[in-house]
């Protein structure tokens, strides 16, 4: 008697832990899908805000921060052209473009981590926007740069400078490198444009040593190729 009393309790004590247990991974998920849910709307959101701050800045051509506590400022706006652009002449640049219309990000300077949170940044040791040698952005997998998932070449990207002025770019490679192939962000050469993002795009946990690289040269010279 006392052994089927002793078994009773166990198995009540055994269900009672395993709803808790069950009810606990179901508020962590939440939690989990509530911040995953608000960084998704942050960085969203900032650009809103970058991107005022941009129009003033084409404007007067001096920096304005998006927000009166930013410690950074927008340096350029980064379009991926879409596949049914006039912009896209070709056949074979219309079934490359990763994207159905136009898509706009406005780039911040310096690629630290806060920045990140708010939209893709300009790695400050690369070339000036538009200017000679290598222009480096990085930005989230996860967020802004989601999209170069699905880039291939031939993809177009405009890219705009301070001064209003832009070059059309045509993405030339795609690849997966180890973080410490620092090779890729190498500042010489003619104009180029580096985009950098985390790799897997899929991948479950932040971070990790895969980066997934664009690499994009200007139009023209593409043509002149």
């Amino acid at each position: 008697m006392a052994y089927r009393h002793a078994a009773v309790r166990f198995s009540f004590t055994y269900r009672r832990l395993h709803i808790g247990f069950t009810c606990l991974l179901f508020i962590l998920g939440l939690t989990f899908v509530s911040q995953g849910a608000y960084m998704q709307a942050k960085a969203y959101f900032a650009q809103f805000l970058i991107q005022q701050a941009w129009q003033k800045t084409l404007d007067d051509q001096q920096q304005h921060k998006p927000w009166s506590w930013a410690d950074t400022y927008p340096v350029a706006k980064l379009e991926f052209i879409a596949s049914n652009s006039e912009v896209t002449a070709t056949p074979i640049q219309r079934e490359n473009a990763s994207v159905t219309k136009n898509r706009s990000l406005y780039v911040l300077s310096g690629a630290s981590g806060r920045n990140l949170a708010f939209g893709p940044a300009q790695v400050l040791s690369s070339a000036k926007i538009n200017s000679r040698g290598n222009t480096v952005i990085a930005g989230h997998r996860d967020t802004h740069f989601s999209l170069l998932s699905g880039t291939q070449i031939g993809q177009l990207i405009t890219l705009q400078n301070a001064e209003g002025i832009e070059v059309l770019y045509q993405v030339m490679q795609t690849q997966v490198v180890h973080e410490s192939d620092v090779s890729v962000m190498d500042n010489v050469g003619e104009t180029k444009l580096t985009l950098v993002t985390c790799y897997p795009f899929d991948s479950a946990v932040a971070g990790g040593p895969l980066r997934y690289v664009v690499t994009a040269v200007p139009f023209d010279k593409v043509e002149a190729l």
